[in-house]
């Protein structure tokens, strides 16, 4: 009986010595690197050490802030891992919730320059992105996630799972931010917010930047917020290297990064220390190589561990309590929206896209969501921050947002620079109103020695319940095919072509589900066609002959479009079928060699159908490598015109890659034809691509031409086939792109092409597909 009471007397003070310490998880920033901090955090969890206080900067701060908030390990890797987290971390658009029906048409642009009505002084130039990650889908995504543990916590980082702590820098009084309470997204949000990576977001009136320039271990904000007995630290990051002239990331971590003391005395804890030099800052896509290594080191650390940390917490008590904790968390559903920014016009209009039906009294996440990308499509709003601030009495929240609509006026500055005879400069400005009903008036130009172009569009959305708009466009242009393209060697190619359009339209568009519209257009136009007819000609002496026509027509359009480009794309997929109907007049005039006549020779009725079907796909099968296929359809009931010439030029064309656009060759021309190509795309590394263009074309009845009159007539079903071939280094500018080419066609023979290309290529559409 005696050596039991020893025995407990003894036991007392140590069982009240483990009962009383406490211990502090300490993470540093580092970008992806930060991902070690999981496996860190799984092996402790997996030896039963407890952790009761959390601080970190960062990328530290999302892991603390997720630890925090009763993640499990395998929970934040699922996070880090889902194509959610993909999205807000590269700043791309998710697929399903690109709304196409307000999407803008594409431009040539790659530089522009913002006016406001309000103060006609302010002109904003725009050449670079002002952050390298689009800070939108991160703004949506960090509201989601954290927005009930904020609610479940008021506002007191004390009161999540695990207390926590994160740091964020305060670059206009040049000192550290401890952020312990607020709203749990903003505070993590501020702590990773890298310059020129990542857009920073203002907290009472300041803004704040990652909490990595002035402290990115912060042992001292453990020490001082809550003085634990013991401190386990992780640290991922390294002081900045002396930067390479190369490296533009690096030369910028040590113009902003502080030095930082990384060091943690044996007294206060333990420290684990990764060389991570390996991984780059934005390496997520390598998740789970980084967690293994620092599940790894902390597992051939655990006896040091617990030789220092003799408590436990059992996994059947760590789990119980995050039930409890989760149990109380509420669910993310709304109730009433709130809008700063803006005028009462532009704030009801922002409402009005969240809340179409006044009866609706709740609104969950996924719509949030969608109407939050459905309102950005349009690119009327340069930031929309979304907030969910918790009603305790009816249990739901409010969705806060705080919107910076665009300047009303922008100028565009653009074009294509190319080896070649394509050569363009665009000019445009653009007038834009975000009200109850917006409107969009563009005029553009472009001016270049093959191709002239201007255009001038006004859109209004329509006062009805489903959305819809009316488009009103007037355009003209004019192409010029040079033979110094080196398509036109043989005798039936003509040796010089101008095609001039000029029409007016009326468009009605529709949205069709979220990534699709249907459009219905009705237009006239004038079309004119410059041409000779032969290859030996003495231009000084011989007069072209010449076709104009005078249209009449009406389409209807279904479209769904989420590629990432219009010139290269990668990633992403589109479909357009087009149905349209034509009637109208063809005048020729015909040369004699000096002269045309003024009236027209000859005068015939044209009227068609005509279907058009286009398709592209991409699938990422690996992260370096990339398939795309492609294809295209046409069928049409359209006639001959006057000659073999004329019709060729009229007849629709194939032209899947930028050159093919650019020259004008009669193999690839056809009223009913077939095509398709894949398209195998290395990723080389971070925005260069080695794209590979391989197509076949095929027409349904091959346009042929009659030695002696130059009458067109249909060859055999089926009996021709043509491919282009193409190779192409392609690097993506944050405003342009560049490539150098390589291409063979099957038509003429021997047809090679090699060229460089700056820019973006990109015609006025036709008045006829």
């Amino acid at each position: 009986m005696k050596k039991i009471i020893l025995f407990f007397l003894f036991l007392f003070p140590v069982l009240s010595l483990c009962h009383a310490q406490t211990v502090g998880l300490v993470l540093s920033g580092g970008g992806a690197k930060g991902i070690a901090h999981i496996g860190i955090i799984q092996a402790l969890e997996e030896n039963n050490v407890p952790i009761d206080y959390i601080a970190g900067t960062s990328m530290g701060a999302i892991v603390g802030a997720l630890y925090a908030m009763g993640y499990t390990p395998s929970e934040m890797m699922e996070l880090i891992k889902s194509p959610d987290f993909v999205s807000w971390s590269t700043g791309t658009m998710e697929e399903d919730y690109i709304y196409y029906f307000k999407k803008p048409d594409p431009t040539p642009e790659f530089a522009s320059f913002k006016i406001s009505l309000q103060d006609s002084s302010k002109i904003t130039p725009h050449f670079l992105p002002q952050s390298l990650i689009n800070p939108l889908p991160m703004n949506f995504a960090f509201m989601r996630i954290f927005a009930p543990y904020t609610a479940q916590s008021a506002g007191n980082f004390n009161n999540l799972f695990v207390p926590f702590r994160a740091v964020a820098s305060d670059v206009y009084h040049k000192r550290p931010l401890i952020l312990k309470n607020g709203d749990l997204g903003d505070a993590v949000r501020a702590s990773m917010s890298f310059p020129f990576v990542f857009k920073p977001i203002e907290i009472d009136s300041v803004l704040v930047y990652d909490g990595g320039i002035y402290n990115n271990f912060p042992l001292d904000v453990m020490k001082d917020d809550f003085n634990p007995d013991i401190i386990i630290g992780s640290n991922v990051a390294s002081a900045p290297e002396k930067p390479d002239e190369n490296n533009l990331m690096a030369q910028i971590e040590n113009m902003v990064m502080q030095k930082t003391d990384y060091n943690l005395d044996e007294k206060d804890g333990i420290l684990l220390d990764f060389d991570l030099k390996e991984f780059g800052l934005l390496d997520f896509p390598k998740a789970d190589a980084i967690f293994n290594i620092g599940y790894e080191k902390a597992e051939t650390m655990i006896d040091s561990i617990k030789s220092r940390i003799p408590r436990e917490v059992s996994t059947d008590t760590r789990e119980m309590q995050r039930m409890i904790f989760k149990s109380k968390t509420p669910e993310l559903i709304f109730n009433n929206i709130t809008v700063e920014g803006g005028n009462h016009f532009q704030q009801n209009y922002i409402k009005r896209q969240f809340l179409p039906d006044e009866k609706d009294t709740t609104f969950t996440q996924e719509d949030v969501k969608r109407s939050y990308y459905k309102l950005l499509s349009d690119s009327k709003i340069s930031d929309l921050i979304p907030h969910a601030i918790y009603n305790e009495k009816t249990g739901y929240f409010t969705l806060d947002l705080k919107a910076k609509i665009q300047d009303n006026i922008a100028l565009g500055l653009g074009g294509y620079v190319s080896s070649g005879n394509t050569n363009q400069i665009y000019l445009g400005a653009k007038y834009r109103t975000l009200n109850l009903y917006p409107m969009d008036i563009e005029v553009s130009g472009q001016i270049g020695r093959a191709y002239n172009a201007g255009t001038a569009s006004a859109r209004f959305e329509l006062p009805s319940h489903m959305p819809m708009y009316l488009k009103v466009i007037g355009s003209y242009s004019k192409k010029k095919y040079f033979e110094s393209e080196k398509l036109f060697y043989t005798d039936e190619s003509p040796t010089f072509i101008a095609n001039a359009e000029s029409y007016a339209k009326i468009r009605l568009g529709l949205p069709f589900l979220t990534t699709g519209k249907t459009e219905l257009t009705v237009g006239y136009g004038l079309l004119s066609d410059n041409y000779y007819q032969s290859n030996v000609v003495d231009y000084s002496q011989t007069t072209s002959d010449k076709s104009n026509y005078k249209f009449l027509m009406g389409s209807l359009r279904f479209e769904k479009n989420t590629l990432n480009s219009f010139m290269f794309p990668v990633t992403g997929s589109s479909i357009s079928v087009i149905g349209e109907a034509a009637y109208g007049k063809e005048y020729y005039y015909a040369s004699n060699g000096k002269t045309r006549p003024k009236q027209s020779t000859d005068k015939a009725k044209h009227s068609w159908l005509q279907m058009t079907a286009q398709s592209q796909n991409y699938f990422g099968l690996t992260p370096k490598f990339t398939l795309g296929v492609r294809g295209e359809l046409v069928l049409s009931s359209k006639s001959f015109f006057n000659n073999y010439t004329s019709t060729i030029i009229q007849a629709p064309a194939f032209t899947p890659t930028p050159h093919s656009k650019m020259v004008f060759n009669e193999a690839f021309r056809a009223t009913q034809y077939i095509a398709a190509g894949i398209l195998p795309i290395w990723h080389i590394i971070n925005k260069l691509q080695l794209r590979t263009e391989l197509y076949g074309f095929v027409p349904f009845y091959k346009i042929k031409s009659e030695k002696n009159t130059n009458k067109p007539y249909y060859g055999k079903f089926m009996r021709s086939f043509e491919y282009i071939g193409e190779i192409a280094l392609v690097y993506d500018l944050p405003f342009a792109s560049i490539s150098i080419y390589v291409n063979k066609y099957s038509y003429p023979k021997d047809n090679w092409n090699f060229g460089v290309g700056l820019g973006f290529l990109l015609y006025n559409p036709k008045f006829l597909e």
